[in-house]
């Protein structure tokens, strides 16, 4: 068995993370009103208050209340539990159902969905699934950089039955819930008419700013391509570039685990680092570099 190549989990030297935004004044003041409230060393969890919310809007109450159930609901699904997640999600990955593979031009952590390679009975697919390449692609990010591409190719003969409405919908609500603003770009391509017209059902009820990171390609997938957005070298030959590697598992799965780990397990010591625990630490100060393929 061959090792596979461990280079394409990190960004190219030629990546371009956009520059930092700077915060309003209300931005900042809602700022340290976050790090005060998650800061108070009597602050404890309200495992009691887990109830779904609405989108916050600059609500601080209600930013408050989001980032908390998200905690909640991290702590009870074990998301930060990486090997339990694993051993948990690895079964239904054998297909390549779901890949995480190079970066925009952006250094964004490529996500790819292919749901036609998803083979699992309907009644044993879970959304943990999606979320947990979702947390591996965000392993991979660099100082910087705060959110991914997603693809969504349906290209090929469907070799299971589609996906319930029960699991979409709670992929969704994770997704907008717990993950607002983990999308840069999402790329729907080779779209059958079936999702397509879910799609334009949906579309009116779909928020401004997201509508706004939606692309909708071909079966050839190009156009991202063309836009600017991803090199050729970094997209997979099945979603329009020219990276020609077949999924094969036995290889690709140890190799993103390990990477992975080790990422987190650096991270955590350069934050442990900076001295004493506190709230509203810059990522910038304790994720890998933009500059470097190293964790």
């Amino acid at each position: 068995m061959t090792s596979f190549s461990t280079s394409l989990f990190s960004p190219p030297p030629s990546n371009s993370p956009p520059a930092p935004v700077d915060l309003t004044i209300v931005q900042q003041e809602h700022l340290r009103a976050l790090e005060v409230h998650f800061g108070d060393v009597s602050y404890e969890l309200p495992i009691k208050e887990h109830s779904r919310e609405k989108t916050t809007k600059g609500d601080l109450h209600a930013t408050i209340t989001r980032l908390e159930n998200c905690l909640i609901w991290r702590r009870t699904e074990q998301i930060d539990d990486v090997d339990h997640l694993a051993e948990t999600c690895e079964e239904e990955s054998k297909t390549g159902k779901n890949i995480v593979l190079g970066f925009s031009n952006k250094g964004q952590p490529i996500l790819y969905f292919f749901p036609n390679r998803n083979t699992t009975p309907i009644d044993q697919r879970r959304a943990v699934h999606a979320v947990f390449m979702l947390e591996r692609a965000s392993d991979l990010l660099c100082d910087g950089v705060t959110n991914v591409v997603v693809i969504f190719n349906f290209a090929g003969k469907r070799e299971g039955p589609p996906t319930s409405v029960s699991v979409a919908r709670q992929t969704l609500h994770i997704l907008s819930h717990y993950y607002p603003e983990k999308l840069g770009l999402c790329v729907f391509q080779n779209m059958p008419w079936i999702v397509r017209t879910f799609v334009n059902l949906m579309w009116p009820f779909v928020d401004p700013n997201t509508k706004r990171k939606v692309k909708f390609g071909s079966a050839e997938g190009g156009e991202i391509i063309r836009d600017g957005a991803v090199n050729a070298d970094q997209l997979l030959k099945d979603g329009g570039g020219t990276l020609d590697i077949p999924y094969d598992h036995a290889t690709y799965w140890p190799a993103l685990m390990e990477t992975c780990k080790k990422l987190r397990s650096n991270e955590e010591e350069r934050w442990r680092a900076l001295g004493e625990p506190r709230v509203g630490r810059e990522e910038r100060s304790f994720k890998r570099c933009t500059d470097s393929n190293s964790a």
